[in-house]
């Protein structure tokens, strides 16, 4: 008997005039692409809605169509249906940047649980909390790369500098350009010791939180090499400025 298989979806591309790739991360198997047959057709199951950037799926996978090709998926239901944050321009604006900054870092094959379970319980956090999200995208970033295996270090103390090359804070300027300054380190360090409930006693402007995203993002780079700029971040600035 077929098992269900959970995953999120990170992207789709469209394979003829019905059918859909779609790379889903998995919560047994990783990061895997199936086949969506005839979903983009007039009668059918599976609603090309379900495979929407960061949806949660169960599925069972049937085979494989043809040698090294794609399985299919069938029997397609959506594991949780988002309350708000399709009708939230903010909270949409928070997914898609989510969306894209998985979609250009998890790329190995393996299954990771813990962070499948980050991934899922985050994403239900931000559907269901009311208010004090905007600072969610600074969260979740720095969350992610303590699963990606660069988390910064929490040594802020007497030193003032965030260096973004070695991951930790320093007391004086490194000889390059990679570091946040006094103000945007301090801010920084606060937000290493929050849970997600406490993110909106960080106050902090439109231009703070972006220069902070900016100088979060470019970190990330620095240790990611296959993470490229990101389409949805400067969406992302304006919508929570």
């Amino acid at each position: 008997m077929d098992d269900k298989i959970q995953g999120f979806v990170l992207q789709t591309i469209r394979y003829g005039d019905t059918d859909l790739v779609v790379k889903m991360y998995t919560l047994n198997n990783g990061l895997q692409s199936f086949m969506a047959k005839g979903v983009r057709g007039k009668t059918s199951r599976n609603k090309a809605a379900f495979f929407q950037p960061m949806t949660f799926l169960r599925f069972v996978q049937s085979g494989k169509p043809r040698p090294n090709g794609l399985p299919f998926m069938r029997d397609v239901e959506v594991d949780y249906a988002y309350q708000s944050i399709p009708n939230v321009m903010h909270k949409s604006a928070i997914l898609m940047y989510v969306a894209e900054l998985l979609s250009h870092t998890l790329t190995q094959q393996e299954p990771n649980e813990p962070l499948y379970r980050f991934v899922s319980q985050s994403m239900t956090w931000l559907d269901l909390v009311g208010e004090d999200y905007a600072n969610f995208p600074l969260h979740f970033t720095l969350e992610l790369s303590r699963f990606l295996g660069f988390y910064p270090q929490a040594n802020y103390g007497d030193q003032a500098l965030f260096d973004m090359m070695e991951g930790q804070f320093v007391p004086s300027p490194p000889p390059h350009p990679y570091y946040l300054d006094e103000a945007n380190s301090r801010t920084l360090s606060r937000l290493l010791n929050l849970n997600i409930n406490a993110l909106g006693t960080v106050r902090l402007t439109g231009l703070q939180r972006n220069e902070l995203i900016d100088g979060i993002l470019t970190f990330m780079r620095l240790h990611a090499p296959v993470l490229r700029e990101l389409q949805s971040h400067e969406v992302l600035k304006e919508v929570l400025r």
